[in-house]
């Protein structure tokens, strides 16, 4: 049977803390695109926040590592907007348990369709898993469909993919939310870097960096061991071309990182 490791459920929480810190929509689609293309090993994961035809709607096709989503064109893109097979399944049943698109049209038949034929072209990928989001009140399907190479998608990805269904759900309520203050004339969120190659686990290291808390505090904040949070701390030193926390906490403000703060507040602890 399945199991999920301590390090799967701390990158979930990682996640978490990361979207809520998070003040522009671009922000927590950039963190999940990541968090699922490197938990899952994918290679390109395509989003899903709108109703799409054949022939028009946005498609979000995030790359691995990549700082913001492509835009397939030509016959892929009308492939992609046909969502097969995802599209009849979810869209005919109120089932939203993650599958394969082996596992919904039959491992034959989806090696041998024109939609495979083209990932594989354009993608070079040869699997999908559909991770639709619970919930909707229009009755509208969105989610994420991961692509990969290699071995298809096993038990063990399909059971982190069911268990992180809610917290992306949460991630896009929020998104919305952020999207609306926008376009109600509310407070403009202060500007946030949308590169810089963090993962979610080192944002939210470096937000409880800004804090101030020492790693002991920071491990009970982010439900972590404190090797893990020195870990982290010295991968946020590499990517900043910082050396101490004060440092650190100044470069992401610098960067857009973190809000700036004001000069008499303390930006956080000497390392």
């Amino acid at each position: 049977m399945p199991y999920l490791r301590q390090e799967d459920y701390e990158r979930m929480l990682g996640l978490a803390v990361a979207v809520l810190e998070s003040r522009r929509p671009e922000t927590v689609w950039r963190l999940i695109a990541q968090e699922l293309l490197r938990t899952l090993d994918g290679s390109v994961l395509l989003m899903k926040d709108e109703e799409w035809t054949p022939s028009s709607g946005t498609v979000s096709a995030w790359l691995r590592d990549a700082s913001a989503p492509v835009e397939p064109a030509g016959a892929t893109a009308g492939l992609v907007r046909s969502g097969y097979p995802f599209a009849t399944h979810y869209g005919r049943h109120t089932d939203r348990e993650p599958r394969t698109a082996a596992q919904l049209a039959g491992d034959r038949a989806w090696r041998h369709s024109g939609t495979a034929s083209a990932l594989r072209e354009s993608f070079g990928t040869r699997h999908m898993l559909g991770l639709p989001l619970p919930g909707g009140d229009d009755g509208a399907v969105r989610g994420f469909i991961v692509h990969r190479d290699g071995a298809d998608f096993d038990a063990r990805d399909l059971d982190y993919a069911a268990r992180v269904q809610p917290l992306l759900a949460a991630a896009a309520a929020q998104c919305r939310l952020l999207g609306g203050l926008r376009g109600t004339g509310g407070p403009e969120p202060e500007p946030e870097l949308v590169t810089g190659g963090l993962t979610p686990r080192e944002t939210a290291v470096l937000h409880t960096l800004a804090e101030g808390l020492p790693a002991t505090a920071m491990a009970r904040r982010l439900g972590v061991s404190v090797r893990t949070v020195h870990k982290h701390l010295q991968n946020l030193y590499r990517k900043l071309g910082t050396a101490d926390r004060l440092g650190t906490v100044l470069r992401a403000q610098e960067a857009g990182l973190l809000p700036s703060v004001p000069p008499s507040a303390p930006a956080g602890r000497p390392r």
